[in-house]
C-alpha cells in the first residue's frame, strides 16, 4: 500500500482561503444592498402616500390644460381639403346629382363613423 501520509498544507492553495473570504464578503454586500433596496421601496411608498393625491391631481390638471389648448387650437377648416379628398375617393364618378348626394351622405357617415365631435353653437 502506498504511503498516504502527506501534508495537507502542501496541497491547499493559499488563494482558496482568500477566495472563500471574498465570496463571503460579496454575499454580505448583496444582503446589505437588498436591505437598502427594501428600505428605499418603503421610503418611496411612504412619500407617495403623503403626496400621491397631489401629484395625481397636478398631472390631471396639466393633462386637462393640454387637451383644452389642443381643442381650442383645432380648426376643422384646416382639414377641409383632406376630408374632401376622403369623400371623393369613396364616390363613384359619373352619377347624377341625386344619386351623388345619397352616395355623399353615405360616404360622410362612413368617414365620420369613428370620429368624436363636440360642437359649441353660439
Amino acid at each position: 500500500m502506498e504511503n498516504l501520509n502527506f501534508q495537507n498544507d502542501a496541497i491547499v492553495d493559499p488563494r482558496d482561503a482568500e477566495i472563500a473570504e471574498l465570496t463571503e464578503r460579496l454575499a454580505n454586500v448583496d444582503r446589505v444592498r437588498a436591505a437598502q433596496f427594501e428600505q428605499l421601496d418603503q421610503l418611496g411608498d411612504a412619500i407617495m402616500g403623503l403626496i400621491g393625491d397631489k401629484v395625481e391631481a397636478l398631472a390631471e390638471s396639466v393633462t386637462d390644460r393640454i387637451v383644452e389648448r389642443a381643442l381650442d387650437d383645432f380648426d376643422i377648416s384646416n382639414f377641409e381639403y383632406e376630408i374632401g379628398e376622403m369623400i371623393d375617393e369613396r364616390l363613384p364618378e359619373g352619377l347624377d346629382d341625386e344619386t351623388r348626394a345619397d352616395d355623399l351622405k353615405a360616404a360622410i357617415k362612413d368617414v365620420l363613423a369613428g370620429a368624436t365631435l363636440t360642437m359649441d353653437i353660439e
